[in-house]
């Protein structure tokens, strides 16, 4: 450690080159990685956050819950048995403010007031609380589109009017900002959309993982990880983004590599001294693999505090999410494989020759 300290400070400039390159690759990877997670939370945060472990739906619909269909029943049938169950149905729409052409697209869950299904409001009152007619919550996205609470917002194929009961964050279903109404609201506003409705629900959420009795012939139950991985998009811009980032992880990590290989053969005839006077290859791979070490992790310090910084900075509406943990795994990874890299210099120190190197002949 000591040698590896001297020499990067003794070439404060290549090293300071060096370790710019090596936070602005790490950057990168942190940024992407925050992507993949933020485009992730886009399609699925409003089941994920959901307080409940698995889902009933329709034994046919291939644990998609928006084409699923569940009797009304089944709810009694379930609180009936002691489990905690609470309904779901989904609707993709749009809404808009009174007077305004614009429309906002929205997804709404609808949910029964009062239940675990009820995320928690950031602002204003939750629907269970709610004086309102027709209360709706909004995921905090809407914010930036000038909504308040109190305000009135607008169903346009239906013209039905909602008031603007709280926002919750973070609430997002297949890229659209959830809004949250009661389950007699959505019957209400399918009964506008087709007087034929007939009134089931699109799934049964139900908190523990103890097994139901239901039909399995005409209903299963899947876990809020198998619902999840069957939202549209979900799986294939996952595992997209997630190559991504890794390829990049790799070829950063090998670009690293590189450098020290060819800064290793620029000190051939330094390592031949140092080993002519008495240093082992073992300490000379050493002081190699240190001075990796402490590059890396400086870079990584820095990368993470300037991704962090610019998240705080980003707009709500921008699909970034970076948990610490997440940040920490991939800024570990990208430090193991940079040293893992430097194994190649390792090799060629072993193989210098400290008679050759200091005459000024090549290595074989």
């Amino acid at each position: 450690m000591r040698y590896a300290w001297k020499e990067i400070t003794y070439e404060k400039r290549k090293y300071i080159l060096i370790e710019l390159l090596l936070i602005l690759l790490m950057f990168m990877v942190l940024f992407l990685t925050g992507l993949a997670s933020g485009l992730g939370r886009d399609v699925s945060s409003a089941i994920d956050t959901m307080d409940a472990d698995q889902f009933i739906v329709d034994e046919s619909a291939e644990k998609l819950i928006t084409v699923s269909a569940v009797e009304t029943g089944l709810l009694d049938k379930l609180r009936s048995d002691g489990f905690e169950a609470a309904p779901l149905d989904i609707q993709r729409m749009h809404i808009a403010r009174p007077g305004s052409s614009e429309k906002l697209d929205i997804t709404y869950f609808a949910i029964e007031p009062g239940s675990f299904a009820e995320p928690e409001v950031t602002e204003g009152s939750p629907l269970s609380e709610s004086g309102a007619g027709h209360p709706i919550l909004l995921d905090d996205n809407f914010k930036a589109e000038g909504i308040s609470v109190g305000d009135k917002v607008v169903d346009p194929a239906s013209g039905y009017e909602f008031t603007v009961a709280g926002f919750v964050k973070d609430r997002m279903y297949c890229h659209s900002s959830v809004g949250y109404i009661s389950g007699d609201c959505y019957t209400e506003l399918r009964l506008a959309y087709n007087p034929m409705y007939q009134t089931e629900y699109h799934a049964i959420a139900v908190k523990g993982d103890k097994a139901p009795d239901i039909d399995t012939e005409k209903y299963e139950a899947v876990s809020k990880h198998d619902i999840i991985q069957k939202i549209p998009s979900y799986t294939a811009e996952q595992m997209t983004v997630t190559m991504i980032v890794w390829v990049l992880v790799i070829v950063s990590a090998v670009i690293i590599g590189i450098f020290n290989y060819i800064m290793t053969l620029h000190k051939r005839r330094q390592f031949g001294v140092m080993k002519a006077i008495g240093l082992s290859s073992a300490e000379l791979a050493g002081m190699v693999i240190c001075e990796v070490c402490i590059i890396s992790v400086f870079a990584g310090a820095v990368s993470l505090a300037l991704t962090f910084g610019m998240a705080a900075g980003m707009p709500e509406k921008m699909p970034f999410f970076l948990e610490v943990p997440n940040a920490l795994i991939v800024t570990a990874a990208f430090i193991a494989i940079s040293v893992l890299s430097s194994l190649i210099s390792v090799v060629n120190i072993s193989r210098i020759d400290p008679m050759i190197a200091i005459g000024g002949g090549d290595n074989e």
